[in-house]
This record gives C-alpha cells, structure tokens and sequence, in this order.
C-alpha cells in the first residue's frame, strides 16, 4: 500500500506540473528500488526519527544482556548524535554524515580524538565525570557492531538534513481520528474524511504556544506510548473549528437556503419571564420534596 500510495502521489504531482527534487521516507525496501528506477533525477532521503527508532530498539534488546546493563544509559545520547549528526551536515556530503556518526563509539568509551580524516574530534567542550563504556568490554564491543553495521552505516549517509517526515505523521494521527482504521469505509467515504483531517491540520498545524503570565511559555509533560521516558512539550493554543463554519455556508449555498441563516436569531423564551429581586434571593426559602 505504501509503494501504491507513493506511485499515485507522484502521478499526480506530475499532472500538476511539479517535479520531485527530493523524497524523504523511512527505508522501505521497494520504495527503494522503485525510486531509483523511476525517478533518476529525485535525491532520496531517508527520515532520521525511523532510522534511530531502529538503532534504540537493537540497544534495549542488548541492555538486557549479562554485563550490558550499562548500555540502557547511554541509548539517550547515542539518538541525540544521531539527531545532530545530520542536522550539522547542512550542505555536507553525505560520508560527513557517517563520519560524524561512527565517532559515537569512540565517544561513549571516552576517546575524543583520532576518529578519522573527515571527522577527527569531538566539537564539544569539557564533560562532567560519567559511566564509560571500558573499551574491549562485550558491551562495548556488541554496541560497536550495531553501530558500525555497514547497512546502517550506509543508510546514514543518506540521512536528510533538514526536512522530515515528523509532520506528515502528526496528519496520519489526525486522519486516524476523522477515520479509525477499525472501521472499513468506502472509497468516497474514505476520501471525503480525509479532505475534513486536511482541512482541520491545516487550519491548527501553524497554531501558536500559550504564554503564562509571567511571559513564559506554558510546558506540559506527557508519557509517549513509544517509549518508556516522559517527554517536554509545549502546551499549544486551543485548536479552531472555522472550516466548519465555512462548510456549512457552502452547503447552505449550493442548496440555496443560505437567506435563512441570515435571519436574526429570536431571544430565548425565558427573556420574557419575570427575574426575582435581590431581596427575594436573600430570603431563606425551605422546600420539602414530595415523591
């Protein structure tokens, strides 16, 4: 389904007159081929939050190995080197990338020079004492082959720089939640349900950060399914529903009662009645209840 989705969505990119300088996706393997055959000219990049996905599930599963518990603190940052490992490589070649990236290993055993010729040492400053990996330990050494695996390391290379797919799977949830995918719906029925999840991203997605009093913004600390760890976020503005006022005129529109809508509103029927005195709200009132 995902190769099919990717083969219409660039069909019709084309009959607009687009073309594709970049895709960025997950490392689907037919995707792969299919790009590389059909799309010559397209760069393909692959999205860093799937690749690291990947690496932090091979080291949880060898922190619960005999003598790799040491492993479990050091997943964190070995992501976040991911993470910064092609975010400073703007406008980079794609071997900085891994270079950058393969000096992680040297890194957690405390070595901070001599990774290589395009990488040669960190770039951070001094760092307070912390629990090393002992270099020759079977922790160090199972964490240098996960890291230093030739697939992975070739895949890094092609790690995209800038933009992501981090969005696009916020708008997924949100087409989750306009159509569950328990429920089976028909081709119309599913589309036109997508067209309502675009029209309500599209309205928020850009919505701003909710300040405290005090100037500062407002935080929140949430539990992700995906990982065991808290998170930060910031607390967004309320969301707005205006695309459904717009519907609803369009509706109204083509069926040609939009006159209607523009009769004034009546006031309500309790406007009429009569509203007690301040004297008979202070009076003490005792009501007994027959049943």
């Amino acid at each position: 389904m995902e190769l099919e989705g990717l083969k219409r969505a660039t069909d019709s990119l084309r009959r607009c007159g687009l073309s594709l300088a970049e895709i960025i996706t997950d490392r689907h393997l037919q995707i792969q081929k299919w790009i590389r055959e059909n799309l010559p000219g397209t760069v393909h990049s692959f999205d860093v939050w799937h690749i690291g996905k990947a690496v932090k599930k091979k080291l949880l599963a060898l922190s619960k190995e005999k003598d790799c518990n040491i492993v479990c603190k050091w997943m964190k940052s070995i992501t976040n080197h991911l993470y910064w490992s092609a975010a400073s490589s703007q406008g980079e070649e794609g071997s900085m990338i891994a270079a950058k990236w393969t000096s992680v290993v040297n890194h957690v055993q405390d070595i901070h020079t001599g990774h290589g010729d395009l990488y040669q040492q960190c770039t951070h400053g001094p760092l307070e004492p912390r629990e090393w990996l002992k270099k020759g330990s079977k922790a160090a050494a199972k964490m240098e082959d996960i890291l230093l695996n030739k697939r992975l390391c070739k895949d890094i290379k092609k790690l995209s720089t800038g933009f992501q797919t981090s969005t696009l799977e916020s708008f997924h949830s949100v087409i989750n939640h306009f159509a569950p995918k328990m429920t089976a719906y028909s081709f119309h029925g599913q589309m036109c349900r997508q067209y309502l999840a675009a029209l309500h991203f599209n309205e928020n997605v850009q919505r701003g950060k909710k300040i405290s009093k005090n100037g500062k913004f407002n935080l929140k600390i949430v539990f992700p399914k995906y990982k065991d760890d808290f998170s930060v976020k910031f607390v967004n503005d309320e969301m707005t529903f205006g695309y459904v006022k717009e519907l609803l005129d369009m509706c109204i529109e083509i069926c040609g009662e939009k006159n209607k809508l523009s009769t004034p509103a009546p006031p309500p029927l309790t406007s009429g009645k009569r509203k007690p005195t301040k004297v008979e709200n202070d009076t003490d009132v005792s009501l007994s209840v027959e049943y």
